[in-house]
């Protein structure tokens, strides 16, 4: 188990390390910050003092390494744009998307679970078919898209959300419905489909013919034997969730890291837009580890061939 952990952590790390190199050169490759930022016609004294004070002026070389040992230390430089601490800033928008992305991944695995399930267990009668009808519609339908229709229905006809904002829990009511919806479809999907092909096994007949009830058949035997293909879906839809905040988190302006990242983009404040990346493609590496440990724990062999 700990050569397995130790490889898995060398791997992560190693990405890590690939993000960090990459992002740095990329942004600079739209050029000189300075020359977006400043009014036109500035003159060239002031411009000049403020690439120097920005450390523009340096070699690439000597800026990333005063950029990694700052990573380090703490230190991520100041925004280009705000004139303060990248850290600072960060600090102010992670509770709001921390916030966002816990009530969306409890509602993905707490409803796509049970909601497989069923899926599972009534796959010949219309409630199965209804689940996954109403599955495949959420996995389908693009974020953006079902954002535009929530607030159409929810906040402009019916007055029922906020359709903006962070000041309560019910501006995150919307959000959360968003950012779940294909993860909770893939949940179902797949938790069915594993289930299906556990029910048909021989060791579940056995329990059966020993007389244990059904509900404990299939919460003691059959979910524990499909929780693999589950384990890997949630996974991937994690890292995929941690992406698609972005996108609503600006859509619904939560004040978050996505919408942050968003505008550092547009205002090519290299150092929110970098610190952002990084923070986002640690996240799902700490994820993608965290998958790999839990198939370990639910499927020993893991321990073995991996």
């Amino acid at each position: 188990m700990l050569d397995f952990l130790t490889r898995r952590t060398l791997g992560s790390l190693a990405t890590l390390i690939v993000v960090v190199v990459a992002v740095f050169f990329a942004t600079r490759l739209s050029g000189n910050a300075m020359d977006y930022m400043l009014p036109p016609g500035i003159d060239t004294e002031t411009k000049a003092a403020m690439v120097k004070h920005f450390g523009l002026d340096q070699p690439l070389w000597l800026q990333f390494w005063r950029y990694v040992t700052g990573l380090f230390s703490g230190d991520v430089g100041i925004s280009l744009f705000e004139r303060r601490s990248v850290v600072a800033i960060y600090a102010e928008r992670l509770p709001n998307t921390v916030m966002l992305f816990s009530y969306a991944l409890v509602l993905s695995v707490a409803l796509g679970v049970p909601l497989g399930i069923a899926a599972a267990l009534n796959r010949r009668n219309p409630l199965g078919s209804a689940i996954m009808a109403v599955a495949f519609v959420g996995y389908a339908t693009p974020n953006f898209v079902l954002a535009i229709v929530m607030i159409l229905i929810f906040s402009f006809n019916l007055h029922w959300l906020p359709s903006s904002g962070d000041a309560t829990p019910l501006h995150f009511l919307m959000p959360s419905v968003v950012l779940a919806a294909p993860m909770l479809a893939e949940i179902v999907r797949f938790t069915r489909n594993a289930l299906l092909d556990v029910l048909s096994q021989d060791y579940l007949r056995t329990a059966r013919a020993k007389g244990l009830p059904e509900w404990l058949v299939i919460v003691k035997h059959a979910l524990r034997n499909a929780a693999i293909p589950v384990v890997t879906i949630i996974g991937l839809q994690v890292a995929g969730m941690v992406a698609r905040c972005v996108l609503v988190e600006a859509v619904f302006a939560t004040k978050g890291i996505g919408d942050l990242v968003v505008f550092a983009t547009m205002q090519r404040d290299y150092p929110v837009l970098q610190f952002g990346v990084i923070l986002i493609a640690a996240l799902v590496v700490v994820v993608s580890l965290v998958v790999d440990l839990l198939y370990a724990a639910i499927d020993p062999r893991v321990k073995v061939t991996a």
